[in-house]
């Protein structure tokens, strides 16, 4: 029952980002610690002190302390509920302590919710190629009325590009990696046909979110195993496709940049204002830097010509709600899965899968909300189960 209850809970989160389509993330959250704190909440002092002080930082401080300082600087008196909202996300990074002391594998419940993704993503941009009279009704769907995806037209040099943008996109590089890690590492041959499909289908979705972070990741990502496959075979073979990647990189690297970094397209516009408006707003006001504004605090942004309270540009709005200090000891806390990965001397497929999630993060505010909370927990859990059998080994 509570492994069917945290299953469900990870499918609704990933499937329904906004809570406005099946409308029972909290009802799912409530459930899963009415089912596990009675009988099995003494486990937790079996764990890590290092993992009892992450989950107690992130899950507790964070909220509290942009809670507290938006109140003394009375932006949380006025602000909108949907800001004091914003702060729930934080709290369902107490669910590691469920899944650690349950011991309970959360891959086939994002292999799953991949799945659906992939399914929902291909549905929302067929449907309206076949049937164009379709596309009203879906964009007001999934766009206007339950802010879950975007519809938009992405200008690539000269190639322009149809996106669907499902928000909860950026976690289908943890399956990648984790497909292409069997296929090619692994060389499993049970259901290797399946895992070449689902390869495939994971790598157009991410093609079709049209978000360059998005796309470049899965692009290393493949290139990366690519790279690993040859080195596993062959040391003279991987040290010629390493070349053949740099010379296409220096050759092609025009062209990357035209790609990627054009300043005429409009999303980087956006993004180039949004962190000019940054420097000026810490540049005006240096105390930010120290204590952050908190929740409830907005900016100008010169990106959209509009006062906001949060953009894109997650790592900036860590620093200004939170302030620096803050913003190091929650960066270093997300990369403890990284430091566990190395001392163990390993580069598994959720290492790879974690530093493209975390550059993704860069530019989508996916990683403090309550999915990015949970895309923490199965990468902490993963890690924290690795760890321990590393362990039992030795």
């Amino acid at each position: 029952m509570l492994y069917l209850c945290i299953a469900l809970l990870f499918l609704d989160v990933i499937i329904d980002p906004s809570n406005k389509i099946f409308q029972s993330k909290y009802v799912l959250f409530l459930g899963v610690f009415v089912l596990w704190f009675p009988q099995h909440y003494k486990n937790i002092i079996n764990l890590s002190k290092q993992l009892l002080f992450a989950v107690t930082f992130i899950g507790f401080f964070m909220p509290f302390y942009a809670l507290s300082v938006g109140l003394f600087n009375n932006f949380a008196t006025n602000s909108s509920m949907a800001n004091l909202v914003y702060l729930n996300s934080f709290f369902f990074f107490f669910l590691l302590l469920v899944i650690v002391t349950e011991n309970i594998q959360l891959r086939p419940v994002l292999n799953v919710s991949a799945i659906l993704l992939v399914v929902v993503t291909a549905f929302s941009y067929l449907l309206p190629l076949f049937n164009p009279g379709f596309f009203a009704k879906l964009y007001a769907f999934f766009v206007m009325e339950k802010e879950v995806a975007v519809y938009a037209l992405r200008n690539y040099g000269g190639f322009t590009l149809l996106m669907v943008f499902y928000k909860t996109s950026p976690i289908l590089v943890f399956p990648l990696a984790y497909s292409l890690h069997r296929v090619l590492i692994l060389t499993t041959k049970k259901n290797k046909a399946g895992h070449i499909v689902f390869i495939l289908a994971l790598c157009t979705t991410l093609f079709l979110s049209g978000t360059r972070a998005n796309i470049l990741s899965m692009g290393l990502i493949v290139l990366f195993y690519i790279l690993f496959y040859a080195y596993k075979n062959s040391k003279p073979i991987a040290l010629l496709v390493a070349f053949i990647y740099l010379a296409g990189f220096f050759y092609g690297a025009n062209i990357l940049a035209e790609v990627f970094l054009n300043r005429s397209e409009v999303s980087n516009q956006v993004k180039l204002g949004h962190l000019f408006s940054y420097i000026e707003h810490f540049s005006d006001h240096l105390g930010i830097l120290i204590f952050g504004q908190g929740i409830g605090s907005t900016m100008y942004t010169s990106g959209i010509n509009s006062v906001v309270s949060v953009t894109e540009l997650t790592y900036f709005e860590l620093v200004r709600v939170w302030g620096i200090p803050v913003s190091i000891v929650f960066g270093l806390i997300l990369l403890l899965p990284v430091y566990h990965e190395i001392k163990n001397r390993s580069i598994s497929h959720l290492f790879i899968a974690y530093i493209a999630y975390l550059f993704i993060a860069g530019t989508n505010p996916l990683l403090l909300s309550s999915t990015g909370m949970l895309v923490l927990v199965y990468v902490f859990s993963q890690t924290f189960f690795s760890t321990s059998y590393n362990k039992r080994l030795e």
